[in-house]
């Protein structure tokens, strides 16, 4: 599925099998993760495409990929022949020239969430398509940290591993480990750029999931506190009381209403 803006931005979701010779084009592309990963080397430096790091190839840039799992990756292909109107938005890229492989930042990850939830609806229709487009550009041309201040991979390693394991326990010590880092800077990382806590956010997200299992699948609501993380139905109830006065009954009841 693609969604095509005249002289501008083509967005899809695409999966890839076995690997793709050499080959180059004359826009820029930007690869990002939805699921799975993909081994990829662009003007010879090699890197992957996975839940904590986005590729972005520029024209004319020689590449080759590999993937050999299960995979989906959001592509969204930018023209660099802009006429008219669209002049300025050839102007605006030419940033992404140095742009190789990037981090997973909270803002990206968030852009990444929202076509998680809404692709069908994201990739065929236009206006949201070119809005979320234009969003991702916007993220990507904001000056980069330092490159010797690792932060904002850490903290893209710290989110992809969480949004992996939602439905298993976790605690801090795992999500450092795996991010990397120490306990206390995993912390300090949350607090500067989520201004929030790992626990924090894990139950918002484990509560996102469940409400959207609610409202788009018949799975039983033990089932879906399972996937969610929860210890049972009781547990998910709970929460989803305290935390947004509902309960599933009413989240599936609102669902068939509208």
């Amino acid at each position: 599925m693609s969604a095509t803006f005249p002289q501008s931005f083509s967005l899809a979701l695409r999966s890839y099998s076995g690997q793709v010779e050499l080959h180059e084009h004359d826009f820029h592309q930007i690869v990002l993760p939805q699921s799975g990963s993909m081994e990829i080397e662009v003007d010879g430096r090699g890197g992957k495409v996975d839940a904590s790091q986005g590729v972005v190839i520029v024209a004319g840039a020689r590449h080759t990929f590999l993937a050999n799992t299960r995979n989906s990756f959001l592509v969204l292909d930018v023209s660099t022949h802009c006429v008219g109107a669209q002049k300025s938005t050839a102007q605006l890229l030419d940033p992404l020239s140095g742009k190789r492989f990037f981090a997973v930042r909270p803002d990206i990850r968030h852009l990444l969430d929202y076509a998680s939830s809404n692709g069908s609806w994201l990739i065929n229709s236009l206006t949201m398509a070119e809005s979320w487009s234009r969003l991702l550009l916007g993220s990507l041309l904001q000056p980069d940290a330092a490159p010797d201040d690792l932060g904002q991979l850490i903290l893209a390693r710290a989110l992809a591993y969480i949004e992996l394991h939602l439905s298993t326990p976790m605690t801090v010590h795992d999500i450092a480990r795996n991010a990397g880092t120490s306990e206390r800077r995993l912390h300090g990382l949350f607090r500067q750029h989520l201004n929030s806590t790992p626990f924090t956010h894990i139950a918002t997200l484990r509560l996102n999931l469940a409400v959207d299992l609610l409202r788009q699948t018949s799975l039983s609501i033990t089932d879906i506190a399972h996937r969610a993380g929860y210890a049972d139905q009781s547990a998910l109830t709970h929460a989803l009381k305290k935390a947004r006065d509902l309960t599933p009954a009413s989240v599936r009841k609102r669902a068939r209403d509208h």
